[in-house]
């Protein structure tokens, strides 16, 4: 009897690994969510949990790198359909702690003012599985008591926004650039070059324009640098070299969930720290026969990670 109890227990653990090995294959093991690489911090996210309580998208840095003001939608509300970065703006300290909702909403194109004082967001409505975008931008005041500017636009949709240096003027983007005065409330069109994926400014206010970057974002210090995805999430990190024409996809290992490869995570919305060497992004992992909510997680020490 001893041998067949010898044979049962072989059994047994052949097929446990095998079952174990078929989770992780197929991205039903979705609870390990621990990256190996020391530089990468989550921020807002559950990583013992499969489907986080929030949907997270558009992170921005405050000038003084100490919050994370970030778009989020109530992942019970969506019923697991992940739609893109739109939702409630909330922020959050860099190290995760006094998350807290600042105004509800169905938001996008979420970008903050050089003073740090306020953000621009686009508004939208309807019910997650069929958003309708409205031709309204609000500027919110974050300083108490909270105060909010709207102004009507030209286009409904929108991808991205930023603020001039002196943060008279919101510039924005869908088909064409446009910049909308926020004193007097009068929009005009700056760009209407073909083939444009996506826009940032530089630090004197000149545009930079990108033909595959979906949302592209100027390094704070070394201007010749810009990091994006090739879609508002994607597969991978991309870093461009502007004077030397080159586009670098940045290691597996910068990415919580890996990149690149069959049930790896999604990467969108890459946001530099006022240092130059940090960003912070959202990251969403593979799980297999439907979309997984998106976590707020830093990658430090960037450039390191390229050499």
């Amino acid at each position: 009897m001893l041998w067949l109890k010898k044979i049962l227990n072989n059994w047994y653990i052949k097929v446990v690994l095998l079952c174990f090995v078929s989770l992780i294959y197929t991205g039903g093991w979705c609870e390990i969510k621990h990256p190996l690489n020391p530089n990468l911090k989550l921020v807002v996210g559950d990583t013992t949990a499969i489907f986080d309580s929030l949907h997270c998208s558009y992170p921005v840095v405050s000038p003084d790198g100490k919050k994370v003001y970030f778009l989020a939608a109530d992942t019970d509300s969506l019923f697991h359909y992940i739609y893109g970065g739109i939702g409630s703006l909330y922020v959050v300290d860099t190290d995760g702690r006094n998350l807290m909702k600042i105004l509800d909403g169905k938001f996008n194109a979420l970008s903050i003012s050089h003073s740090g004082t306020k953000v621009a967001v686009h508004v939208n409505s309807g019910s997650y599985f069929s958003i309708t975008p409205e031709s309204l931008i609000l500027i919110i005041n974050l300083e108490e008591p909270i105060a909010i500017d709207s102004f009507w636009i030209t286009s409904k949709w929108l991808i991205k926004s930023e603020w001039s240096k002196n943060d008279n003027y919101l510039y924005y983007f869908y088909g064409r650039i446009y910049r909308l005065n926020l004193t007097t409330g009068e929009e005009e069109i700056v760009a209407t070059n073909s083939g444009i994926a996506g826009f940032d400014l530089y630090k004197d206010d000149a545009l930079y324009i990108d033909s595959l970057l979906a949302i592209p974002e100027l390094n704070p210090i070394h201007q010749n640098y810009v990091i994006g995805t090739k879609y508002e999430f994607n597969g991978s990190l991309l870093i461009r070299n502007i004077s030397q024409g080159t586009l670098l996809e940045l290691p597996a290992s910068c990415e919580p969930y890996g990149s690149g490869l069959i049930g790896s995570g999604l990467i969108g919305y890459p946001y530099w720290f006022p240092d130059g060497n940090t960003i912070v992004f959202a990251a969403s992992p593979y799980i297999q026969g439907t979309g997984a909510p998106a976590e707020i997680w830093i990658l430090e020490n960037v450039f390191e990670q390229i050499k």
